[in-house]
């Protein structure tokens, strides 16, 4: 499991690479699945999507265990809108959409496709959320193996 837990990290220092080099504007985007999320997010909180990337058990990639915070509560809740989204046919990993960012407000209500809607959704309450949610800096770069096995359902959402 230390290798797998290697491979992990590998993979999530590597998507810190992709992510830093988003630079926020205040015009509409169109970028694919967790650089378009990054971007609501900086739009959002003010602060950069890096930060949550380990965060607590659902920020950044993967999921597991029980959230450890209001932040990780609302990453916890993306993944299951995500679930939802995948659900109904929609490719959450590359469907795009364009949205524009006004006073910390991410506005794609124009949006008349049903995926770039959904997921436009999911992106846009997950960073209202975790702009209400305080950051606690010891839930950064959180390692999985303390977050457990046993996990909440997305039916309580």
């Amino acid at each position: 499991t230390a290798f797998l837990y290697h491979i992990d990290i590998f993979i999530k220092l590597n998507t810190i690479r992709v992510m830093a080099s988003l630079q926020p504007q205040r015009s509409s985007r169109s970028k694919r699945g967790l650089l378009e999320l990054a971007g609501v997010i900086k739009c959002s909180t003010g602060r950069s999507a890096l930060t949550y990337v380990m965060y607590g058990c659902y920020c950044g990639l993967g999921g597991q265990g029980w959230p450890r915070d209001r932040a990780d509560w609302c990453c916890h809740k993306h993944d299951c809108c995500y679930g939802d989204a995948e659900f109904a046919g929609c490719q959450t990993k590359t469907d795009r959409y364009q949205w524009t960012c006004e006073e910390k407000e991410v506005d794609c209500d124009a949006l008349n496709d049903r995926c770039e809607k959904i997921l436009c959704q999911c992106d846009r309450e997950t960073a209202r959320c975790l702009r209400k949610a305080p950051y606690n800096q010891k839930y950064a770069l959180w390692p999985d193996f303390l977050c457990g096995c046993v996990h909440p359902t997305c039916n309580i959402y």
